[in-house]
């Protein structure tokens, strides 16, 4: 059986393909953003910084930051005495976010399954949020992630799925493989990559898979959520004592 960790994908073209699909969109990322979930996106941060249990002056760790949209958030809950490092491998992508500043946290070019310069046990959360789907080594991620974590710190990764009721089996079938394509497309420029969207969603691991991902690689007391009728999943571990 395929290990579900590392898929069959993961040669180094495709990471060069998105990483390029990544810096073409960024500009107008966070609008489609915005457009594709009808603004629910801002909620949805807000249930991983829920999950993560953080406090004022905790340090966070935000892998796949994109143009930091959860990054801010998450700087916001910590407060200026705390601290939040985003991590992206995608350079415009991170341009986009260091556009709008705020003085808690940095930004960082980088692989996020080969943290470099990213201490041990150096932050209180690591959180990954639409980012998972498109590392090829979830085994490499999780453990990264589990690694940066102090013991006891949470591991939080939201990610969109593909819904099981029939009804928004229905609705997601439309909007996302249809819809968002031909809109993404016009909006962006670049119909290529809002194709790529419902596609790497159909070929991420099933959310109970992810979860034995998370636990063999150094997070327990693992749990998972499946919300927005199954749109979304937001999981959960621990790094262990």
């Amino acid at each position: 059986m395929d290990n579900p960790g590392k898929r069959s994908d993961s040669g180094g073209d495709r990471a060069i393909l998105v990483q390029n699909m990544f810096d073409r969109i960024a500009v107008r990322y966070e609008l489609l953003n915005t457009v594709m979930t009808a603004g629910l996106h801002r909620v949805w941060n807000r249930k991983v910084i829920g999950a993560a249990n953080l406090l004022p002056g905790d340090a966070v760790l935000d892998l796949a930051c994109g143009t930091g949209s959860l990054s801010r958030d998450l700087a916001k809950r910590v407060g200026p005495t705390g601290r939040v490092l985003g991590i992206d491998f995608s350079k415009e992508m991170l341009r986009a976010a260091e556009s709008r500043p705020r003085p808690n946290i940095e930004y960082r070019f980088g692989d996020a399954t080969k943290l470099e310069g990213v201490p041990s046990g150096g932050f209180d959360a690591a959180t990954i949020a639409y980012g998972a789907r498109n590392i090829p080594d979830l085994d490499a991620l999780f453990s990264e992630m589990s690694r940066a974590v102090r013991p006891g710190g949470s591991v939080v990764c939201l990610e969109i799925a593909r819904p099981k009721n029939p009804v928004f089996s229905a609705f997601y079938g439309l909007w996302f493989d249809r819809i968002v394509p031909k809109v993404g497309g016009k909006i962006s420029g670049d119909a290529k990559a809002y194709s790529y969207l419902p596609e790497s969603v159909k070929e991420f691991v099933a959310a109970e898979d992810l979860a034995g991902i998370m636990e063999r690689n150094g997070l327990q007391d693992v749990t998972y959520r499946i919300i927005a009728g199954g749109i979304i999943t937001l999981h959960r571990g621990v790094r262990r004592f």
